[in-house]
């Protein structure tokens, strides 16, 4: 193959319209969540559901073995040590979606999902802290006076993107 025909396939391979549903990935995951369970349950919903990845944030996760779809072979789990440690892995052109009951966040009903996002939820007992609500790109919140569970809030959030991505 003479470079002329190189830079003609080149060329062609450069011009691709890709679909934007190669350009779609989304994690979620928790900051301090206060049980492995709940961890796990997310988990199971985020495999089923098509994420790419889950994670915690100042907290240890531990094989189950009720974990009979063996998901932590199926997607990845990161551990971060710290807030500083997960916000410097955020990838390029990716939202950090905080899902947090704020007087600043957007309800979850109206809410259109970015085609890459990191969700991230706080723990049941506090929330997500101050320094993490301000790195997130945007906060929404699900309906109800009362937080829900850690892994129920996630799962519904997960729902909702693909039901809203998949029109």
């Amino acid at each position: 193959m003479g470079s002329d025909e190189l830079t003609t396939d080149l060329q062609i391979t450069m011009r691709k319209k890709w679909d934007s549903k190669e350009e779609r990935y989304f994690g979620i995951g928790i900051f301090r969540p206060k049980t492995e369970e709940n961890l796990g349950s997310l988990w199971r919903t985020a495999y089923i559901y098509g994420a790419q990845f889950i994670f915690v944030i100042d907290a240890k996760y531990k094989k189950k073995s009720s974990d009979v779809l063996k998901v932590w072979s199926k997607i990845p789990l990161f551990q971060f040590e710290s807030t500083e440690a997960f916000i410097q892995t955020v990838p390029y052109s990716c939202k950090i979606i905080g899902i947090e009951m704020d007087k600043k966040a957007l309800t979850l009903d109206h809410y259109e999902h970015p085609d890459r996002a990191i969700y991230l939820l706080g723990s049941e007992n506090n929330g997500l802290p101050k320094v993490l609500k301000e790195k997130c790109h945007e906060l929404i919140a699900l309906p109800g006076k009362t937080s829900l569970n850690v892994a129920v809030a996630g799962s519904i959030t997960i729902y909702d993107r693909i039901t809203k991505m998949a029109k």
